[in-house]
């Protein structure tokens, strides 16, 4: 009488292959995230090529770019905070296909705290600066969507943020008492401007005084930064929403290195690495490995390491200073 033999793997075989199987996606696993943050960084490239051509178009609407901001003071109780006009983020609106959340704010106003009329919702917030804006955000950006901490009266989750900002440029920053920078006084070193009110870059929050003309850019438009990406995970006033006159808009200098660490709601790691200390955090960062996207005045989009050369930041950062730098 013939017996039957069952087949099967033995305890051996299955581990084995266990281990090839493991190997494997040790392997496809980091191609597949390598991929899947292509396609983010190309996502963040294409709003910036948005944001560039929105800022042609306004000018050659408005003879002039739009300010960093029209800020006068952050105090809601001051007669000054009433003369705030928002952030160039505001005045981007019809130039980016949101003409009608534009024409939603009364623009004798303050826009940054504006409710929506009749007392409506919208993703739930009265604020009109709630709305989340695609192309404001990076796909790449691992910052909150919405503000998470409560600010000037904001509760969390009422204002949108965004992961980009207009340059000032080789400009010297603040210096918060709070917690200051020991390190601000070196990179200071690198400014061509020591006042917002006449920045080095294209942009500045005190666009009330001064806002850039392409003539204004001797260097030329190609070879000068008009925005790059920020992250609110690492700067406070990104969570004032981006409506706001003064929520980084015309405040990042590029006398910081691309991806300085200040995204620590503390200062458990010193007080440069914190988010709130008006200077180290005035800096362009990103989450992509190695460096940050930028817009250039052409409306061009180029990718600078963090590793480029600091003189060469700068003079890609200045639009007059006589310097004009090849790009990397």
């Amino acid at each position: 009488m013939s017996r039957s033999l069952k087949k099967g793997f033995t305890l051996v075989e299955l581990l084995v292959v266990i281990a090839i199987i493991g190997v494997l996606v040790g392997l496809l696993l980091p191609a597949v995230q390598s991929a899947r943050e292509a396609a983010r960084r190309t996502s963040c490239t294409n709003s910036l090529k948005q944001l560039g051509l929105g800022l042609q178009n306004y000018h050659d609407t408005n003879g002039e770019f739009p300010g960093g901001g029209i800020w006068w003071t952050n105090n809601i109780n001051a007669a000054n905070f009433a003369r705030n006009r928002g952030s160039l983020l505001v005045y981007l609106l019809p130039f980016i296909e949101e003409k009608p959340l534009y024409d939603a704010f009364d623009m004798e106003q303050p826009p940054c705290y504006q409710k929506w009329p009749g007392g409506a919702v919208v993703n739930g917030s009265p604020y009109i600066a709630g709305s989340k804006i695609s192309v404001y955000r990076c796909a790449s950006d691992p910052s909150p969507e919405m503000n998470e901490i409560t600010i000037n009266g904001v509760q969390p989750g009422q204002l949108a943020t965004f992961s980009y900002a207009a340059s000032k440029g080789p400009t010297r920053t603040g210096n918060n008492p709070a917690g200051s920078c020991p390190e601000r006084a070196a990179y200071d070193a690198y400014n061509y401007s020591t006042t917002d009110n006449l920045p080095a870059g294209p942009f500045t929050r005190m666009g009330r005084n001064f806002k850039c003309k392409m003539e204004d850019v001797d260097d030329g438009l190609s070879k000068t930064i008009f925005m790059g990406e920020v992250m609110a995970n690492c700067a406070l006033p990104i969570h004032r929403g981006w409506a706001h006159a003064s929520n980084t808009q015309g405040m990042i200098s590029t006398i910081y290195p691309i991806n300085y660490d200040t995204c620590n709601q503390d200062q458990s790691k010193g007080p440069c690495h914190w988010w709130g200390n008006w200077s180290t955090e005035f800096g362009f960062k990103s989450a992509h490995p190695g460096g940050t996207n930028f817009v250039m005045g052409d409306g061009s989009v180029h990718f600078f390491s963090e590793n480029i050369d600091h003189w060469t930041y700068q003079h890609l950062g200045g639009r007059d200073e006589g310097e004009p730098a090849s790009l990397p």
